[in-house]
């Protein structure tokens, strides 16, 4: 059904020109038909010209009812039932993770050393503690996914990002004459796309969604962002690779 709508929905301009072309066209006849009865002297000229009316006027109202179901279908009932997919989808449940907090050590107490007393006691100078500077780390940069569209493009997380627990997914779904966006994720390579978040409002750099980790086995996992427009149609999908440790 879905898909039926959808095609429609694709040629709904071609509909609408061809319905209206020929309803023109029977106008036309009708139009005819209605001067040629009223010139009529026979009554059996005036009932074919009558029954050449009554026909075309039924055909052009026909197609000017083809042309409402185009555009009741087009306009209200897909995106209803695009609605309906979204709300229907289950959402996996969500693991929060609580960080534990590490006890921190003492620092240790410097003990005083006694010397033996000479001849000619003389003051020891006071210990001194070498500091010594730690070499950090610098944090590994992170590849952002490739997007064709920066209407449909995902900021985080990066390329082979490793994800343990939940983690927010970034970045935007903002096309024109959008309708809605959805996150899926699938298996690398499977393309089974389970739907994990989504949204009717538009996002411009900020949080599309929660992807959840913490409950699937370990492996490499494809997350995508699919931005629809009113029309049902949708540009280039966004995705990226993650994994699970």
């Amino acid at each position: 059904m879905t898909v039926l709508l959808r095609l429609i929905a694709a040629n709904a301009q071609y509909i609408y020109a061809l319905c209206a072309l020929v309803a023109l066209y029977y106008l036309r006849v009708a139009l005819l038909a209605r001067r040629d009865r009223r010139s009529a002297i026979f009554p059996l000229e005036r009932e074919v010209a009558s029954s050449r009316t009554y026909r075309a006027f039924g055909i052009a109202l026909l197609l000017a009812a083809v042309m409402g179901i185009a555009w009741a279908a087009t306009n209200r009932l897909l995106p209803r039932l695009e609605q309906i997919a979204i709300s229907t989808t289950p959402t996996p449940d969500r693991i929060i993770l609580i960080d534990t907090p590490t006890p921190t050590l003492a620092p240790p107490t410097l003990t005083p050393t006694s010397t033996a007393p000479t001849s000619t006691p003389r003051p020891l100078p006071p210990p001194t503690l070498e500091l010594r500077p730690t070499a950090t780390k610098a944090p590994p940069l992170v590849q952002l996914p490739s997007c064709p569209n920066p209407g449909a493009a995902i900021a985080g997380p990066g390329v082979g990002q490793l994800i343990s627990g939940a983690v927010q997914v970034t970045g935007s779904a903002s096309i024109d004459r959008f309708q809605f966006y959805k996150l899926e994720w699938s298996p690398a390579g499977a393309e089974q796309w389970n739907w994990f978040a989504g949204s009717d409002k538009p996002v411009v750099g900020g949080v599309l969604g929660v992807f959840n980790g913490g409950g699937l086995p370990s492996g490499a996992y494809v997350i995508r962002l699919v931005v629809v427009d009113a029309t049902g149609n949708y540009p280039s999908p966004c995705t990226v690779q993650v994994v699970v440790p």
